[in-house]
Parts: C-alpha cells; sequence; structure tokens
C-alpha cells in the first residue's frame, strides 16, 4: 500500500513538472511571436517645438516684445525717422535725442536670443552627435551668452576707437544708431524664428533669408557710418578698415568660436 502510494505520488510529481514546462514554453514562444511580428518602428525626428527650453524661450521673447511694443511705440518711431536723417547738431529739443535704454535694452536682446535660435537650429540638422550628448538647455544657453557677449565686447571696443578718433557726439550717435538698428532687427528675426519652430520653415530657405537679414543690416550700418562718420572721400580708406575690424572680423570669430565650443562639449560630455 505504500509502495503504490509512494509511485502514485511521484507519477503526479512528474506530470506537474512536465506542466510547467509546457506553460514556460509556450510563454517564450508567445514572446519570440511577439517580438518579430508587425512593423519595425522608426523614431521620430527632432523637433523644435517639442523642446521644452525652446518653447520657454520663446514664449520669454514673445512678453518682451508685446511689452516693447506696447509702450514705447512712440520711441520706437521716432528713432526709426531719426535713423535716416543726418544731423551736423543734434539739438537741445530733439526728440530722438532721447534713449530710454529699457526698450534697447528688450528689444535687442530679443534680437540676440533670435539669432541663437537661428544658431541651435542650424546645429540641430549638421550636429546630430551634440543634441544626443550634451543637455538642449545647455547648448541654447552657451549660444545665447555666446551672442550677448559678442555683441557686449563689440560695442565696447567701438566706443573706445571712436572716442580716439572720433568727438564724442558722433560716438553717441553711432552707438545709439547700432542699437536702433538691432532694436529694429527684432521685429523682423523674432517672426522669422516662430517660423522656423512651429512651421518647420525649410531649412534652406530660413538659412538663405537669415544671410539676407545680417547682409541688409551691415548695408544700413555701412550707410550710417559714412554719414555719420566720413563725410568726405578721403575718409573711405579709413571706413574700409574701421568697418572690416569691427563689423565683419567679430562675426567670424563668433562663428568659429561656435564650431570650437561644440567639439570642446562633445568630447567633455
Amino acid at each position: 500500500m505504500n509502495e503504490v502510494s509512494h509511485i502514485g505520488f511521484s507519477q503526479i510529481q512528474e506530470l506537474y513538472e512536465q506542466h510547467v514546462k509546457e506553460i514556460d514554453n509556450a510563454l517564450l514562444r508567445s514572446e519570440k511571436t511577439r517580438s518579430f511580428t508587425g512593423m519595425p518602428g522608426e523614431p521620430l525626428p527632432y523637433q523644435l517645438r517639442t523642446d521644452l527650453p525652446i518653447t520657454c524661450v520663446v514664449f520669454l521673447c514673445f512678453f518682451l516684445i508685446i511689452y516693447a511694443l506696447k509702450n514705447g511705440k512712440k520711441y520706437l518711431h521716432q528713432h526709426l525717422k531719426g535713423f535716416f536723417r543726418h544731423k551736423e547738431r543734434a539739438g537741445l529739443f530733439d526728440e530722438i535725442s532721447n534713449f530710454d535704454i529699457r526698450y534697447t535694452l528688450t528689444l535687442g536682446s530679443i534680437s540676440c536670443i533670435s539669432a541663437s535660435l537661428f544658431i541651435y537650429d542650424y546645429f540641430s540638422k549638421t550636429e546630430d552627435v551634440l543634441y544626443q550628448t550634451i543637455p538642449h538647455y545647455a547648448i541654447l544657453s552657451v549660444y545665447i551668452l555666446c551672442i550677448l557677449l559678442t555683441i557686449g565686447v563689440k560695442s565696447l571696443l567701438t566706443q573706445f576707437i571712436n572716442w580716439i578718433f572720433f568727438d564724442k557726439e558722433k560716438n553717441s550717435t553711432w552707438i545709439t544708431a547700432y542699437f536702433d538698428l538691432l532694436s529694429g532687427a527684432s521685429l523682423i528675426l523674432f517672426p522669422l524664428a516662430l517660423l522656423i519652430v512651429y512651421f518647420n520653415l525649410d531649412f534652406n530657405f530660413s538659412k538663405t533669408f537669415v544671410l539676407i537679414v545680417v547682409i541688409c543690416f551691415k548695408i544700413l550700418l555701412f550707410y550710417k557710418c559714412i554719414r555719420n562718420f566720413f563725410n568726405h572721400f578721403h575718409g573711405i580708406l579709413h571706413l574700409i578698415l574701421y568697418f572690416c575690424s569691427l563689423e565683419v572680423i567679430p562675426l567670424l570669430f563668433l562663428w568659429k568660436g561656435l564650431a570650437y565650443i561644440n567639439h570642446i562639449l562633445i568630447l567633455n560630455f
């Protein structure tokens, strides 16, 4: 009786183990068939509008430009008219002589941030390794800081050189004209940045349009430089040297510096 009971218990245990093995094999087969069925998925391409730091920066620029346009319309209108008007001496009651630092810094900062968005978009399409290894907010912050630093250093260098070669009034007129033009550029660059971020504007078209805006910016500066500093023909050589050293070379240094910073970030991270 005991021997029969022992044999029956061992058979039940063998059947149970066999049943467990069959269940495990069935689960393995289902996992294999599940992993190989269907079409392989493709990763979604990176888009600027889905990036949180880009959205925060765009909203910041939007509120700043609303503030400037709401409270500084008269100021902007006066300086726009005064940019193409040339006077040897500024009058005591001349409206354009009032330089409001609030609107100038606000719109100038929007221009710098918009330019950094263009650079961010360019490198996001050409430097895949950079955007896979470095946090996006860090990259955008570095670009904004580099552009602001370039504008600040160039402005100080321009004031120093003008202080040596020209009088105080011409120097003040040039600085005012430069920042007025930088402020006016924000009204073109920021809408273009919105098109690039939220409407996925064609890369070649946006690159060409930004290049056209930069060239027009330099042409207007060249015109203002002639009207303000060099009213005689003998100053043309000085004009070319002055303009190339202060307006063209800093752009080259900025571009080479950004490429170098990208390589440093990739190597360090």
